[in-house]
């Protein structure tokens, strides 16, 4: 059963967003109550494939779904988002004690896109978000705050 907690803490920015840009969509539903979340959930099919099959694979728990039409992670005990797909981006939530990490390794809170926009993933999401940079550490990153969140050290 899918599980999505809208009054957790740390799921307070990210599914204000989600709502306010999605909000036409259900809160939470399973990867395959969509026709085709790869090319038509908003996201490019490699950014739904990093985030579902390359961080989720790392995970002790199938944590897919789908929040508010977006492709993303969520933990399956505790209902908070762990990554999202983000159009041609994705975002990452990040224990406290792995941000500094990921910010060296080339991970950023601020996105510059073609348009000339830039966002701020933390501003937007919350405290610990930030743009995924490709890094075969991001798995090992999200399965310790996996397991933050889970209670285990």
């Amino acid at each position: 059963m899918l599980n999505l907690d809208a009054s957790h803490h740390l799921n307070r920015g990210v599914l204000k967003h989600l709502r306010e840009n999605h909000g036409g969509n259900a809160p939470i539903s399973r990867p395959d109550s969509h026709p085709d979340p790869y090319l038509h959930a908003g996201s490019h099919p490699d950014v739904v494939s990093q985030v579902w099959e390359t961080l989720g694979g790392g995970l002790p728990a199938d944590c897919r779904a789908i929040v508010y039409g977006t492709p993303a992670l969520v933990h399956p005990h505790t209902g908070v988002v762990l990554a999202l797909a983000y159009g041609t981006a994705y975002v990452i939530n990040i224990s406290d004690e792995i941000v500094n990490e990921a910010i060296e390794a080339g991970c950023k809170a601020e996105r510059k896109w073609s348009s000339g926009k830039i966002t701020n993933v933390q501003e937007l999401l919350g405290h610990g978000w930030l743009f995924g940079c490709w890094n075969k550490k991001e798995a090992d990153w999200l399965l310790a705050t996996y397991n933050n969140l889970s209670g285990a050290t």
